[in-house]
C-alpha cells in the first residue's frame, strides 16, 4: 500500500495549521506602507518647502537692508553737499536779507532743511507730482527716479549745544571753568528752592547721592588726564583740586574706572556717574532720535551758536556769567525768555544774528528797529508782560559773553534712515565743515568741502 513521504506530510501538517492570509489582508498591508511612503515625503517636502521659503525671505531681507542702506548712505552724501554749498546760497539771498535787516545775512541753517529740500531724492514717487507742476524736467536731472524705498533726514548743528569735552586747542583749566559753570547755570544752580532740587536729593541704585556738585565734578574728571578730584566753587565761579579721584565706578561695581581722556561719543555720556535717565530727559535729551532737541554735546569748540541754540542752553550761558542779573535770578524772567525766543523762532524761522555782539544787544534790550528786541517790542508793545527786563552788564561781562557767542556752525549732525519694505536703516553721523580743521599728526591734509566724518554709527 503506497505511504506519503516524510517530508510531504510535514508540508502538509504545516499548511494545515498556518492557513494563507486572504488578498484583502495583503492589500492594506501595502496601503499603509503606501501611505506611510507619502506621509514621510510629504515631512521631507514640507520641510524643503519651508527650508527654501526661509532662504528667500532673507535673501529678500538682506536685499532690502542693502537698498536702505544706500539710500541712507546716499541722503548722507546729499546733505554734506547741500551743506557745503550753504555759502553759495547765502550769497542768492543776500540782497533780499540786507534790504529788510540791513546788513549781511549770518550763516543760513541750511541743515534744518535738509529733509524737504532733498525729498524728491529720497521719494520721487510721492514728489512726482510737484516736480511737473514746479516744470523740472525730471528725465534730465542725474539722480532722480525710482529707487524703490524712501529715506529721511534729521540734522542738528552741535555749536548750538553746550560742550562737556574738552574742546580742542582750549586750555583745559579754561575749559573746566566753562563748562561747571554752564553746567550749574542749566542744572538750576542760581535759583533755589527749584523744581530740579529732587533730582539732586534722591539715592541712585547703589545708594548714592548725586548732588550737582558731584555730576559736574564727574563730567570733568572723566576728560582730564589728571588724578585730582575737580571741585566747583559757585560762589567764586572757581574750579580747583581737592585730593585723588574717588573711583566710584569700581566701588559700585561696575567694572570700569575713570577714563582720563576725551568723550568718544555722546553715548558715553551714560557711563558718567549720576547721570541716570531721570537727569538724561532733563539735561540732555528728551527724544534720542532727534539730534536737534539735545542740549549736550561732546564736539564743538566751545562757543554757542546764539540762532541755532536751545533758549534754556543760551540762559545756561548768560547766566554762568551774569548770575545776578534779573533775567538769571528770577524764575518768571527766565519762562519769559524761554517763551520768547521760542515763539520768535516759529515766527519766523530765519536766524537773528549775525555776529555774538547782536545777541548780546538783544538780552540788553538794545539795537535798532530793525533788531531782536526793539522788533519785538514794536510788536507786543513796549509794557508788554510778555517782554522779559532787559539786564545791564559790565565792559568785561560784555566782552566774555561776545566771545561766547558765535552764529556759524562747523559740526553738524546728521541722522539719515533708508526705508526699503520691511527694512530700516539708521546712519548716525557728526560731520566737521570747520575750513581751518587739520587731522592731528602724524596725519596731514586739508578739510574736504564735504567735512570730515567725526562719528559713523550704523543701526
Amino acid at each position: 500500500m503506497p505511504t506519503t513521504p516524510p517530508s510531504a506530510a510535514r508540508r502538509s501538517a504545516r499548511s494545515r495549521r498556518r492557513p494563507r492570509q486572504p488578498v484583502k489582508q495583503r492589500e492594506g498591508i501595502a496601503i499603509v506602507m503606501a501611505l506611510t511612503a507619502i506621509a514621510i515625503l510629504a515631512l521631507i517636502v514640507s520641510e524643503m518647502h519651508l527650508s527654501t521659503s526661509s532662504s528667500f525671505r532673507i535673501a529678500f531681507a538682506q536685499r532690502d537692508r542693502f537698498q536702505a542702506e544706500q539710500l541712507a548712505r546716499s541722503s548722507l552724501n546729499l546733505t554734506r553737499l547741500l551743506v557745503s554749498i550753504e555759502p553759495e546760497i547765502r550769497q542768492i539771498v543776500t540782497p533780499i536779507y540786507q534790504a529788510v535787516a540791513r546788513r549781511a545775512p549770518p550763516q543760513l541753517p541750511i541743515w534744518n532743511f535738509a529733509n524737504s529740500m532733498l525729498s524728491p531724492f529720497c521719494d520721487y514717487e510721492g514728489n512726482l507730482d510737484a516736480l511737473k507742476t514746479a516744470g523740472v524736467a525730471t528725465s534730465q536731472v542725474e539722480g532722480l527716479g525710482k529707487t524703490g524705498g524712501t529715506c529721511q533726514i534729521l540734522a542738528a548743528s552741535e555749536n548750538a549745544k553746550l560742550n562737556v569735552n574738552l574742546q580742542i586747542g582750549a586750555a583745559p583749566e579754561i575749559a573746566k571753568r566753562k563748562i561747571a559753570q554752564q553746567l550749574f547755570s542749566m542744572m538750576g544752580g542760581e535759583i533755589s528752592p527749584n523744581p530740579y532740587d529732587k533730582l539732586f536729593e534722591r539715592r541712585d541704585r547703589f545708594g548714592n547721592t548725586n548732588t550737582r556738585m558731584d555730576i559736574i565734578a564727574a563730567l570733568i574728571d572723566w576728560w582730564d588726564v589728571d588724578q585730582q578730584a575737580t571741585m566747583f566753587d559757585p560762589r567764586t565761579g572757581t574750579v580747583s583740586q581737592a585730593g585723588s579721584e574717588d573711583d566710584v565706578y569700581q566701588r559700585a561695581g561696575l567694572g570700569y574706572r575713570i577714563k582720563n581722556a576725551p568723550y568718544d561719543s555722546i553715548e558715553e555720556l551714560r557711563l558718567i556717574r549720576g547721570v541716570d535717565d531721570d537727569f538724561w530727559v532733563n539735561f540732555v535729551t528728551n527724544d534720542d532720535g532727534d539730534p536737534s532737541v539735545r542740549k549736550l554735546t561732546i564736539y564743538g569748540l566751545g562757543n554757542i551758536n546764539p540762532n541755532e541754540a536751545p533758549p534754556d542752553v543760551l540762559l545756561s550761558r548768560v547766566c554762568s556769567l551774569a548770575r545776578e542779573s534779573t533775567l538769571c535770578a528770577d524764575p518768571l524772567e527766565r519762562l519769559k525768555f524761554v517763551q520768547l525766543v521760542s515763539t520768535a523762532r516759529m515766527m519766523l524761522p530765519l536766524p537773528f544774528f549775525t555776529k555774538g555782539e547782536d545777541f548780546v544787544n538783544f538780552i540788553q534790550g538794545k539795537g535798532g528797529d530793525t533788531d531782536l528786541y526793539p522788533i519785538l517790542q514794536s510788536f507786543l508793545g513796549e509794557s508788554s508782560p510778555m517782554l522779559f527786563l532787559p539786564i545791564t552788564l559790565d565792559a568785561e561781562t560784555i566782552k566774555q559773553l561776545t566771545s561766547s557767542f558765535n552764529p556759524e556752525t562747523q559740526i553738524v549732525s546728521i541722522d539719515a534712515m533708508g526705508y526699503v519694505g520691511q527694512s530700516k536703516v539708521r546712519l548716525r553721523t557728526v560731520v566737521n565743515f570747520h575750513s581751518r580743521w587739520t587731522p592731528p599728526p602724524p596725519n596731514a591734509g586739508r578739510v574736504s568741502p564735504l567735512g570730515v566724518l567725526h562719528y559713523y554709527r550704523i543701526d
